[in-house]
């Protein structure tokens, strides 16, 4: 497998979760520019009850795993690595031991890793 990676040189890493919609910012506070804005609710002290509120508004409706793919392999990328759950606790995918994921909790009900783990077989 090490042999693998060294041979395919450039990957995509995707670091997406429901932290995303905030794009860096909360009642008018910013994340400040070079942190990690996955790390909103600690650096800008977001009370957890509101943070996870924020899930039901978490609806990527235009995502296409197939489009991200294409664009993925069109880049000349040969693996994609996606974080599919966060120190938030929040699952991008469906998870049967707790229902703080975007199946469960959000208005988009779909499972975007299972998406994306079929147009990479495909």
């Amino acid at each position: 497998r090490l042999k693998w990676f060294k041979e395919s040189k450039f990957g995509i890493i995707i670091h997406w979760g429901l932290y995303s919609q905030f794009a860096g910012e909360w009642e008018n506070r910013k994340v400040p520019v070079g942190e990690n804005a996955e790390w909103i609710m600690q650096k800008l002290k977001i009370p957890v009850f509101e943070y996870r509120k924020m899930a039901r508004e978490f609806n990527p409706v235009k995502f296409d795993a197939e489009e991200w793919v294409g664009l993925i392999k069109n880049a000349g990328a040969k693996y994609l690595v996606i974080t599919a759950k966060h120190h938030d606790g929040f699952a991008m995918y469906h998870s049967e031991v707790d229902n703080y994921n975007i199946v469960d909790a959000t208005p988009f009900k779909r499972d975007p890793m299972k998406e994306l783990a079929a147009a990479c077989r495909k």
